[in-house]
């Protein structure tokens, strides 16, 4: 894509859903931030930012890896983070969340962007929309440049995705060196569950 072109299709889309004026100016990257924030979590079937774009919905390593490109446009580097966590449902979580983690952790490897702003590095992360704080979840509601934000998982093992490697690749053989085959059911179900939950708007 040219320059600012896959800004321009993210302005376009959220227009055709009613989240911006159609005459207003590109976003800048606070609110592209929150654009793709906002975009339902649920997997997209491409990791293509443009096919990302417009589905209009993503996990963390897909909502991660469009920001990524979008920052790029305005000339703003990042560098894509991949870690280890174990997600625990919040109390109050849905029910058939809750039976899905059979009372232990699911593995999971968590995506976020260390953002090399001007004003100096800092964390962002994108993963839940506003919506979930109302579960309980770890949302960060706004952009602030240099300032970290909060992360959605309590990192055990951190690593920056090598340059040239796909992030889904890169996730993949860390999955299969980290987790039990079993682990990895429990984590594809639970976040299929979760997805489900957040395109019915619940």
């Amino acid at each position: 894509m040219t320059s600012l072109s896959l800004t321009r299709l993210l302005h376009e889309e959220a227009a055709a859903r009613g989240l911006r004026d159609p005459a207003a100016p590109l976003p800048d990257p606070p609110e592209v931030f929150a654009l793709v924030r906002d975009m339902p979590y649920a997997r997209a079937s491409t990791h293509d930012p443009a096919g990302i774009v417009r589905e209009w919905r993503g996990t963390c390593s897909t909502k991660h890896e469009l920001l990524a490109a979008l920052l790029a446009e305005r000339g703003v580097s990042s560098t894509l983070i991949a870690c280890t966590q174990e997600i625990t449902p919040p109390p109050g979580a849905p029910p058939e969340l809750l039976a899905l983690t059979g009372g232990q952790p699911v593995v999971d490897i968590h995506n976020y962007l260390t953002v090399h702003a001007p004003e100096g590095d800092m964390v962002v992360d994108a993963t839940w929309p506003l919506a979930a704080a109302q579960a309980g979840l770890p949302v960060n509601p706004e952009w602030r440049w240099g300032e970290d934000q909060r992360l959605a998982c309590m990192p055990l093992e951190t690593w920056p995705v090598p340059a040239g490697e796909s992030v889904a690749d890169f996730k993949a053989r860390l999955l299969r060196e980290r987790y039990m085959p079993e682990e990895l059911e429990r984590r594809d179900a639970f976040i299929n569950a979760v997805g489900r939950l957040f395109l019915a708007g619940r």
